[in-house]
């Protein structure tokens, strides 16, 4: 087990992945963590709680459920709307990261699975498609 990033076996996204994406799903929240903390920690926090009115949470955000399409574009693009997070809003100031679409999927994975949030695994085809449609 992760301290901050379970591989939550008994979730229900986990249970109907194939058994090459349950190794990819563990593999992405291993490495995802690695990056998270590499380049978002520092703005999000290491618990995902963000910095109250200045930098949205991550950990029980709306926003992750709610977007999961817009992530891929968000962390490789940045943004410049002001968005919604758990009711407040919160300043445009999302920088771009230079990630790989594999690295992108990592990441949303551990971001989409560590404290509290069950939103399952984000698999790279899964990343291509989304980021064909970013503005």
């Amino acid at each position: 087990m992760l301290s901050c990033g379970p591989v939550d076996q008994d979730n229900e996204a986990y249970q109907k992945l194939s058994t090459a994406d349950k190794a990819k799903y563990r593999k992405y929240v291993l490495l995802g963590k690695e990056i998270y903390t590499d380049k978002c920690a520092s703005c999000h926090q290491l618990d995902g709680r963000g910095l109250r009115g200045v930098i949205p949470p991550i950990a029980g955000a709306d926003y992750l459920k709610n977007h999961q399409f817009k992530l891929p574009c968000l962390l490789r693009y940045a943004t410049m709307d002001t968005i919604m997070v758990n009711g407040r809003l919160y300043p445009p100031q999302m920088p771009a990261h230079d990630l790989t679409n594999l690295e992108l999927a990592e990441v949303i994975t551990y971001i989409n699975n560590s404290w509290g949030n069950k939103l399952g695994f984000m698999s790279v085809k899964k990343v291509d498609s989304l980021l064909q449609h970013c503005n």
